[in-house]
């Protein structure tokens, strides 16, 4: 399939190029994108960053309502669901990320809703009610987004009040029992203020039945809701504020047992199964998250001073078995997580020659994590062995470990950009800085594997993260970039640790990438080309090790050593021909462990360098995305409508979920594809009513392809995808 799309893309290339002088330019010039990843409007070809910009247009066409619809379309960024919870997410970019999602433990890849930062990755799945627009900025963003930012940034925007009163609702509805309701409400401007509540619904069935006790395994119901208000105190005064919440119940995914020794669990299958069940019956999961945030604007003749206020917080419990049925691995979490944060920032610009941004920043979290698991133990078979009589499985369940842990950071950031005369301000040379330091307290409670039955502990690190920039523009339509940007990733507290593994604190990790890029349109803008070259030299990572797979469930983060990250994204946008518009993006990513120093105590290989027998997690080599999609004009002269038909195929590389396991296999996944489409009638009138109607359909191909693999000694488990999905949507506007 893949082979197809891309021999058909270049046949379209062809074609359209060899008739394109028979065609007006101005007809076939792609829009210009705008975004805010350097903290003020600017079109995303003159943005020297390696970013990928999802409209609404688009976000509807993907069917993206959260964070982890996103995963396949971005090449170089990988986004799995964390094994214990459906809401929480694996965020990957160029080789760099965090696969746990412990409050004392940070991620590698920044999530940021209008500018307010989402410290944890539990809830990235939640619906967000209103979005506009998706930032994905690969690449270490260390002076502008801090901390946390050495795979990149995530900015999630939300859509703003207008000026005019509209109402929209749309239904949906699909195969597996899936449904969904929107519902939008903008009051216009009324005075100074403007207005807009969105309110959505949806569920579905999950894609796994259930043949015991309880809900289908997957099915779940999500709310979502979302109030913004902007009040005009003056021509230079703007004050915007907004709530959000987001609830999400139903049942984890199924992991059925893939590989099982001897067979000693029944039901093993390396395929996937459309039912199973849990030993003892189904138990329902949910997450609730909300969010405040108060954003005031002041215009002054050297700039725009802005504060941005966030208040968030988090609850979940969660339930999830990796038995497949037969007694296994059963973890029961529950997690509260609260934070605060307060950015002060002032943006602006001196004629032609200089260009600046500068703030402050301040952040707090709180966050209680309770956790119980029950682990299999393995009873052998009574001697004479008898080789058709496998060993019994039993479960144990452990007490409860209890984490507290807090949080709080400062930082201070700037960045110059002069652009000289003496070059016609076709040269730009950005130079920045931020100095952060960090501060977290963690305790566990554990009777368990505590002897103690309490550890606690404080870290404090800080850091500076300088970049440099230049950026020159060839022509109007020709820019290349060479940037040498840093960035750093706070310590930390493994609560999932053994005894030995909690104290000290891992430390911080140290990213330093070089990279070169061009952005470029060509033909009258018909054609758009931009590509990144990137090196990236990453030192102190920390890395979760799992010391005996028998007890999974305790791990230990080291700073096991260095690595080097090479490889390059390309982006392409193109009309092919009036109407018809293709995107291609591809990326490459060659992470190889230069040092991985193994310090699991009493390891027979404790202290030696075992780079050559590890893998760089969530790493594929390639990936890439095909898309194309065709507008046109339909119907009468008096009554005309817009007819949109869009295809996209979406491809991943084979790739590892731990960087070092005795058992590798169990943590292998397997390169997919993924077709999608969507053909959509809008426009339609209905006397004051406006109508767009619209067919969708995913993996439209079937593919079966694992999501998330495990190894847990006695067995291997995983779960897979979703299979092949349909339905139609319906919006009214007024």
């Amino acid at each position: 399939m893949s082979n197809f799309v891309c021999r058909a893309s270049a046949l379209a290339i062809a074609f359209a190029l060899n008739s394109y002088g028979a065609q007006a330019a101005n007809d076939l010039a792609l829009e210009e994108i705008l975004v805010t990843a350097e903290k003020r409007e600017t079109s995303l070809q003159d943005t020297p960053i390696s970013i990928l910009a999802f409209s609404s247009e688009r976000l509807e066409r993907f069917g993206i309502s959260d964070l982890g619809d996103i995963a396949g379309l971005a090449p170089n960024v990988t986004i799995t669901p964390f094994p214990n919870s459906r809401s929480s997410l694996v965020v990957f970019m160029r080789g760099v990320g965090n696969n746990d999602s412990q409050s004392t433990q940070d991620p590698a890849v920044g999530i940021y809703l209008d500018g307010v930062y989402v410290a944890r990755s539990i809830g990235l799945t939640s619906d967000v009610a209103d979005l506009e627009r998706i930032e994905v900025l690969r690449g270490p963003q260390g002076t502008l987004y801090g901390r946390n930012t050495t795979g990149g940034a995530i900015n999630l925007i939300t859509a703003k009040p207008i000026d005019d009163f509209a109402v929209s609702q749309q239904f949906s509805a699909g195969n597996r029992g899936y449904w969904r309701s929107l519902s939008k409400i903008e009051s216009g401007k009324v005075g100074d203020f403007a207005g807009k509540i969105s309110y959505l619904e949806s569920g579905h069935d999950g894609w796994v039945e259930n043949t015991g006790a309880g809900k289908n395994f997957g099915e779940e119901e999500k709310q979502a809701g979302r109030a913004a208000v902007r009040w005009d105190l003056s021509d230079a005064l703007a004050i915007d504020y907004a709530y959000d919440f987001s609830n999400i119940d139903g049942p984890q995914h199924f992991y059925q047992v893939t590989s099982s020794p001897g067979n000693a669990l029944p039901n093993t299958s390396a395929e996937r199964s459309d039912s199973g069940s849990w030993n003892g019956g189904v138990e329902p999961s949910a997450t609730e998250v909300s969010g405040h945030s108060l954003i005031a604007s002041l215009d002054t003749p050297w700039g725009v001073l802005k504060s941005i206020s966030g208040y968030r917080e988090l609850a979940e419990d969660i339930v999830q078995d990796y038995g497949g049925g037969s007694p296994g691995f059963k973890i029961r979490v529950g997690i509260e997580q609260d934070q605060f944060s307060q950015e002060f920032q002032f943006v602006g610009e001196h004629g032609e020659a200089w260009r600046y941004v500068a703030g402050i920043y301040y952040f707090k979290e709180h966050g209680t994590e309770k956790e119980t698991d029950t682990v299999p133990v393995q009873t052998p078979a009574p001697l004479p062995a008898n080789p058709l009589v496998p060993p019994s499985v039993t479960t144990v369940t452990l007490e409860d470990r209890q984490i507290y842990s807090t949080s709080e950071a400062y930082a201070a950031y700037g960045q110059l950009t002069w652009s000289p005369a003496l070059l016609d301000h076709r040269l730009d040379v950005t130079l920045g800085g931020r100095y952060t330091a960090d501060e977290r307290a963690a305790r566990k409670d554990s009777a368990v594997y505590f002897t103690g039955g309490e550890q606690s502990d404080s870290a404090t690190w800080s850091n500076f993260n300088p970049s440099l920039t230049l950026d020159y523009s060839w022509t109007e339509e020709l820019s290349t970039f060479a940037k040498v940007v840093t960035a750093y990733k706070s310590g930390g507290y493994n609560v999932r640790s053994t005894e030995d593994g909690f104290t000290p604190p891992f430390d911080e990790e140290h990213m330093v990438s070089y990279e070169l890029g061009v952005k470029s349109s060509w033909l009258n803008n018909r054609i758009s080309v931009n590509a990144s070259a990137f090196r990236a030299e990453y030192e102190d990572m920390q890395l979760q090790q799992i010391t005996n797979n028998a007890t999974i469930f305790l791990t230990d983060v080291f700073n096991v050593g260095e690595a080097q990250i090479d490889g390059f994204e390309v982006d392409v946008m193109a009309v092919l021909m009036r109407g018809l518009t293709m995107q291609v993006s591809y990326g490459y990513t060659d992470a190889d462990f230069i040092e991985y120093i193994d310090q699991r105590g009493g390891s027979q290989t404790e202290g030696e360098n075992l780079a050559n027998q590890a893998e760089m997690p969530y790493a594929p080599e390639h990936n890439y995305t095909v898309g194309l999609e065709y507008m046109r004009a339909v119907g009468s002269a008096s009554s005309p409508m817009m007819l949109n038909a869009s295809i996209d195929y979406q491809w991943t590389d084979e790739r590892y979920g731990t960087a070092f396991n005795d058992d590798m296999s169990g943590f292998f996944l397997d390169d997919y594809g993924l077709v999608n489409a969507r053909l959509a009638l809008s426009d339609i009138s209905l006397g004051r009513l406006g109508l767009e109607v619209a067919l969708w359909g995913r993996n439209l191909t079937d593919e079966e392809y694992k999501v998330h693999s495990i190894s847990l000694g006695a067995y291997q488990a995983g779960y897979f995808g979703e299979q092949k999905s349909y339905g139609v949507d319906l919006r009214l506007s007024f």
